[in-house]
């Protein structure tokens, strides 16, 4: 696991300069620059840096002369180990401290309500553990079902802010029409029916953490103003006209890659950097099958209330057999399930034909999340396919049909056809 990081400057006129990456860093000749350089052929806003927990995220900004490692010209890059990056006439190397327990392995291997016996999710836990103790904003990405909100809690609960309000806004549960008097409350009058004034999400959470669950579905046109409460800390409510102080840490979620919707003019750049201090990735329960039965059995231990309850044989062979598209949230049901029906045998056959049987008017005897999930998977299968076929194949004019930017497209078809994804 890499450790801290700093950027020094080894050749060109600024040689000796150097800065800490600790929060994302901008690198350029711009008198706002976290690395102010007099290069004159290195642009105003060169590159930016910000800390994960694999390493340091390099992102070049400057489109003509670039950023270089080596003979190879990087756009988007994470960097785990020292490493030299040429900019201009200025060569910057990123310096990683040789600190082996940086972030040690997590014992025991829980976080909050999260559990987890893999490498990767003890490594995840003990760098959360850490962001708890600051007060940083924290960008949580993952698929659909993973658990980020399970890990959200468990960084408000840890931190000092425990005692303050939690308050939860799902981006992409709420009308693109109510989501900003959701977010910043409104005044009497601001619209029909809005009889009193009302206080939004910010104002909810002030003195404690505002999560904002799948930003990445937040609109364009918004963005704006959640950057502006970001970097005012003010909030004035639709139709208002006096704004007030909000003191509000923010933790996001997401199951897109923001970073790929930045690239995409999808997602803004600078509130990016603003939700993104740090960055992590929750990996999806097919790649850390160690934890499925670890994550069931402690499932089936709080149904039954009893800590000494087991998974029986015939049942993990066909938990580790399957490939969890739904994640633990999947799992979680599947064990809820086996103990109302204690039969292990039916579960097999029902996991693999009920995401393409299950009748609409079925959808209800689901959690929202994984009905959701099943709605939109079913929409795409039919949709993507359907367009894709209408203009001759081709990704690029099927993306611009349907709206959507090509890696986009491609990322929908992939997990929906790999084999279509991939061409």
């Amino acid at each position: 696991m890499p450790g801290r990081a700093t950027l020094l400057v080894t050749s060109g006129p600024d040689a000796g300069r150097s800065v800490r990456i600790d929060r994302p860093t901008l690198v350029g000749t711009d008198p706002s620059a976290d690395l102010r350089l007099s290069d004159g052929v290195v642009s105003r806003e060169h590159l930016r840096l910000f800390p994960r927990g694999d390493g340091i995220h390099v992102q070049n900004l400057d489109r003509s002369i670039g950023t270089w490692v080596g003979s190879v010209r990087v756009k988007d890059v994470v960097v785990g180990h020292t490493t030299s990056l040429v900019v201009g006439g200025t060569t910057l190397s990123l310096q990683f401290e040789k600190s082996a327990a940086s972030h040690p392995l997590g014992e025991p291997a829980r976080f909050g309500g999260a559990i987890g016996e893999s490498k990767g999710m003890r490594k995840l836990f003990a760098l959360l553990e850490q962001a708890s103790r600051s007060d940083i904003n924290v960008l949580v990405q993952g698929e659909s079902g993973v658990g980020k909100d399970v890990l959200v809690n468990a960084i408000h609960a840890r931190s000092e802010r425990a005692r303050g309000p939690f308050v939860t806004l799902d981006c992409g549960a709420i009308s693109p029409t109510l989501i900003e008097s959701e977010l910043f409350g409104y005044a009497r009058g601001a619209f029909t029916g809005a009889e009193s004034d009302r206080d939004g999400a910010f104002a909810q959470a002030d003195g404690g953490t505002l999560f904002l669950d799948e930003i990445g579905e937040l609109p364009i046109d918004l963005q704006p103003k959640l950057l502006r409460v970001l970097e005012t800390r003010e909030v004035c409510p639709v139709g208002g006209r006096k704004s007030r102080q909000v003191d509000v840490r923010i933790i996001a979620a997401t199951n897109r890659n923001l970073s790929e919707a930045v690239s995409a003019n999808e997602f803004r750049r600078d509130l990016f950097y603003r939700v993104a201090v740090l960055q992590v990735e929750v990996p999806p329960l097919r790649e850390r099958k160690e934890d499925i039965l670890v994550l069931a059995r402690s499932f089936l231990q709080r149904i039954r209330g009893d800590e000494n309850a087991a998974i029986p044989p015939e049942l993990e062979a066909i938990l580790l057999a399957h490939p969890w598209p739904g994640n633990v949230r999947e799992l979680r049901n599947v064990v809820q399930r086996y103990v109302v029906s204690g039969d292990s045998t039916s579960l097999l056959g029902e996991l693999c034909a009920r995401p393409k049987t299950m009748p609409e008017d079925e959808l209800w005897q689901l959690p929202y999340q994984e009905a959701r999930a099943l709605a939109i998977e079913r929409f795409e299968r039919a949709y993507l396919p359907s367009v894709l076929a209408r203009v001759g194949n081709v990704v690029v004019r099927a993306a611009e049909h349907a709206g959507v930017c090509r890696t986009s497209f491609h990322r929908m078809l992939s997990r929906i056809r790999p084999d279509i994804g991939q061409g």
